[in-house]
């Protein structure tokens, strides 16, 4: 019987404890020496850094990997077992003990693992759905022993089958055996990997969709072909270098994962300048960043110029009519008006008045719209303010003060309730030793009195874990303040 598990790839963790340059390449080294399958170099680079960290979380969590891929099992379950012991609330340390322990057929143990992962971090999707590959394993062997014990309990071995067909993708029940469970095998990803991808580049919108489509499916020529021959890469390099490089690194990874959100296009004559959020994830490595790509229209659709951080991509044509659209915000111009407020379309005419400021002039006829933009700004300026309490509170792991952040009617985004929401986040807030939280380009929308939408660049940091990512909460105005009510 097969199983497939999910390990976790090593995200950013911790960084920022690596001291020097040396460190810092030796940790390059070695994130490439896996993307590689080259996991002898990746261990031996992984050994120089712990050399001087030893408690580095991020280098003994790639080690374990590197073990793990290597073949040693024995090697990554005792480096897994100490980086647990010493960092408990890795929810990524165990799940992949968790798979290590189910591939020394120790069902129990991995259960173990897999529900601590999951009581550290309920939207561990991975851990969510090996545990959930353990019971189904677990009942398989329990329903193939009924069946041995009671010759006669012909619905005990038809579910034995039945599991074991659905476990092992199409294998007969004769070749598993009911009391020795095959150990979980890693994902096969081949039939996958470097499949053509249909392109579409008749928009800039389309362009950015195709590009992230065969970077995930790993199609290194489509991926490539997005490029325009005059793209400049933006670290000096040569387009033939970049292009070798990118070759390698797209084509390196067992799998990759590549999501786009909150985008924004500014379009400048043949050229458009595309700015969102990236995503990237793979068996070794995950980040989130802001980026933008310079787009040329050509006779053959868009093509990339130029990709980089947005404040350094910039037009390079001259400024004639520019245009622009926000992908995300599209929703929130197409929302409708609320009650009492004037429509778009409404074309009747306002009542004539005789107020003396009908003649007046223009400065007092502004007064009214003078004093709205003030009102809006110091709204604007209140919802940043309660966005940092709530970073504060939760960088002080005050848990009351967190939680109070958000509204009675928040809706927490995996669908559970409001109850084991606040619950899952008191542990995640207090389980830490220590956690800092900073937010950064606040932008604001206000979506009329009661109501605004904020997204920010969130960097999260403890003693265990490091993220980046650019974040997006609906709040509202409750007690005087304003609350969450929504985040994604």
């Amino acid at each position: 019987m097969t199983i497939r598990f999910k390990t976790s790839a090593a995200t950013a963790l911790i960084v920022a404890a690596l001291s020097g340059g040396v460190a810092h390449a030796d940790m390059d080294a070695a994130r490439d020496a896996l993307s590689r399958n080259d996991y002898s170099s990746a261990v031996e680079q992984l050994d120089a850094v712990l050399a001087k960290s030893p408690n580095n979380a991020e280098a003994r969590f790639l080690k374990g990997l590197a073990l793990a891929r290597s073949g040693d099992t024995a090697a990554a379950l005792d480096t897994f077992n100490a980086l647990v012991s010493d960092n408990p609330e890795m929810a990524e340390a165990w799940n992949n003990l968790g798979v290590l322990r189910a591939r020394n057929n120790d069902l129990e143990g991995a259960q173990s693992a897999l529900e601590k992962a999951v009581e550290i971090n309920p939207q561990h999707g991975p851990a969510q759905e090996n545990l959930g590959d353990i019971y189904v394993a677990m009942a398989q062997g329990a329903y193939a022993r009924a069946g041995e014990l009671e010759s006669d309990n012909a619905i005990a071995r038809a579910k034995s089958q039945q599991l074991a067909e659905f476990i092992g993708g199409g294998m007969s029940a004769g070749s598993a055996s009911a009391s020795k469970p095959t150990p979980p095998a890693v994902p096969n990803v081949t039939a996958r990997r470097n499949a053509p991808v249909d392109i579409d580049t008749s928009s800039p919108q389309s362009t950015l969709q195709s590009w992230a489509a065969v970077w995930s499916a790993q199609d290194v020529d489509g991926y490539l072909s997005m490029y325009s021959p005059d793209f400049v890469p933006d670290d000096g390099m040569s387009r033939s270098a970049w292009a070798a490089q990118r070759r390698e690194r797209v084509s390196g990874p067992a799998r990759i994962d590549v999501t786009l959100s909150n985008t924004q296009i500014d379009h400048r004559g043949e050229q458009a300048l595309v700015k969102f959020n990236q995503r990237y994830k793979s068996d070794t490595y995950q980040d989130s960043e802001r980026k933008a790509l310079l787009m040329q229209e050509t006779a053959d659709g868009w093509q990339i110029l130029r990709e980089g951080d947005p404040d350094a991509i910039q037009f390079t044509v001259s400024a004639d009519a520019a245009q622009s659209e926000s992908v995300d915000s599209q929703r929130v111009s197409e929302a409708p008006p609320r009650d009492g407020a004037p429509s778009a379309d409404d074309s009747s005419p306002e009542p004539a008045s005789n107020t003396p400021s009908q003649n007046a002039g223009a400065e007092p006829a502004s007064a009214p719209a003078q004093m709205q933009a003030e009102s809006q700004s110091q709204a604007r300026q209140a919802v940043e303010q309660a966005l940092k309490d709530w970073a504060d509170a939760w960088a002080a792991q005050d848990v009351r003060r967190y939680l109070n952040a958000y509204s009675d009617n928040y809706q927490p985004k995996d669908g559970t309730s409001l109850t084991a929401w606040a619950k899952s986040r008191d542990r995640a807030v207090k389980g830490p030793a220590w956690i800092r939280v900073e937010i950064s380009d606040i932008q604001v929308s206000l979506l009329g009195d009661d109501r605004a939408q904020a997204s920010f660049n969130q960097h999260y940091k403890s003693n265990t874990y490091e993220d980046r990512e650019r974040k997006r909460v609906t709040l509202v105005r409750e007690d005087g303040g304003w609350r969450i009510v929504r985040e994604s």
